[in-house]
């Protein structure tokens, strides 16, 4: 496969990445090069970042859209640097069906009626997926022949919103048993009208939801902390843990979306194995596999699910030692090797390599690409783009 690494190399002094700068080949030749979508062979898929740096959406969806095509996976992005209502949590509070929030010194918290903040955040989210519909609209025409980039949009889960998000009182809703049950009903709703705006305006192949828990863990151990930060809120139980992800992947089923990925901060044990993809209740596709965190026990529980026909949505970079902390981003070969070297080791087929989705982090470290400069977001792009295809050339030799 011919690499596309330094084909697109920025060398601009204001270290912005040229939107209208071409590879030597366009999307639809290095497609027909690659030829993996179209001959429907063993394909590994690279889901883009859902975090990146800047203020002007437009032009982050155009960077993202101009370097993606199927079978990977473009993003609705977050700019951090619009501030609190474009973040992960002032998304999920946009998304709210019947809850509306304010933003106080201490953080988001729930009001009876929506007021400013609410609909700003509401007004950025539509225009977010309006503006992503008419770059994908735009690029489209210029060349017929793509097919548009399946989309996967990243979601605070229930559990990690409750720890978060604030009562009126100003305490966590993590704290009220009801206003936890309330909270995650409210969000599966609202989070069902959101997909479906997502599919009628940006028409993707296919819509993935990936439900982000950066607190699962904490919340399930009693590690959350009160918001007097004197003492901590009481664990929250398995069984409602799994009620509350339930309500809400649910819901996503219902909507119609193509899979559901989950992401819980942590390396998979088997109680979540068990609880997401057992027999019974809501079930997800697949789960995160943070590869710099994985040791043996976690790539044998990775295989056992792979076998069992689940995804897996690994992230590759390690944080400090990547364009975030100011390193150099490994080679292709050194983050293929990142994955087939422990798949090798646990006797898996080469074929087997199509369960993974690459991405450059966890949720744990999600926000790391808003740190680096335009430029070096989008070598990261495209460097975990080209390790996708060059898996999927291990995967099929």
């Amino acid at each position: 496969m011919l690499p596309s690494t330094g084909l697109r190399r920025n060398d601009r002094a204001d270290g912005r990445w040229p939107v209208s700068a071409a590879p030597l080949f366009g999307p639809s030749l290095h497609r027909l090069i690659t030829g993996f979508a179209e001959q429907g062979a063993v394909t590994v898929r690279f889901a883009a970042p859902g975090v990146f740096p800047g203020r002007d959406f437009r032009r982050a969806a155009e960077l993202m859209e101009s370097e993606l095509t199927a079978p990977h996976h473009s993003a609705l992005l977050e700019l951090p640097g619009r501030g609190h209502r474009g973040s992960l949590l002032g998304r999920s509070v946009a998304r709210l069906s019947e809850l509306y929030a304010e933003l106080t010194s201490y953080g988001w918290r729930l009001v009876q009626r929506p007021g400013a903040d609410h609909l700003r955040a509401a007004t950025l989210l539509g225009a977010d997926v309006d503006t992503l519909a008419d770059v994908r609209g735009e690029q489209a025409g210029l060349d017929h022949d793509d097919a548009p980039a399946p989309l996967t949009l990243e979601v605070l889960g229930p559990v990690s919103l409750a720890a978060q998000l604030h009562l009126p009182t100003g305490e966590k809703v993590l704290i009220d048993h009801g206003a936890r049950r309330d909270l995650a009903e409210s969000l599966a709703a609202g989070l069902a009208e959101h997909l479906r705006h997502v599919r009628r305006s940006v028409q993707p192949s296919s819509l993935t939801v990936a439900l982000l828990e950066p607190d699962y863990l904490r919340v399930r151990t009693g590690e959350v902390p009160t918001v007097s930060g004197y003492q901590t809120i009481r664990s929250l139980p398995r069984d409602e843990s799994r009620q509350l992800l339930g309500t809400v992947i649910t819901a996503a089923r219902q909507a119609g979306v193509d899979e559901v990925l989950l992401d819980l901060g942590s390396p998979m044990e088997p109680e979540h194995v068990e609880d997401f993809r057992g027999h019974s209740g809501s079930t997800v596709d697949g789960f995160a596999l943070t590869v710099h965190r994985a040791g043996t026990p976690d790539w044998e529980r990775a295989a056992e699910l792979v076998e069992s026909g689940a995804q897996l949505l690994a992230g590759l970079l390690r944080p400090g030692a990547g364009p975030a902390g100011g390193a150099v981003l490994p080679e292709v070969s050194q983050l293929t090797a990142r994955i087939t070297g422990p798949w090798q080791r646990l006797g898996m087929p080469a074929s087997s390599l199509s369960a993974f989705t690459v991405t450059p982090y966890g949720t744990a470290h999600r926000h790391l690409p808003a740190e680096m400069s335009e430029a070096a977001a989008m070598r990261a792009l495209t460097r975990m783009r080209d390790t996708a295809e060059a898996l999927t050339d291990h995967a099929t030799a």
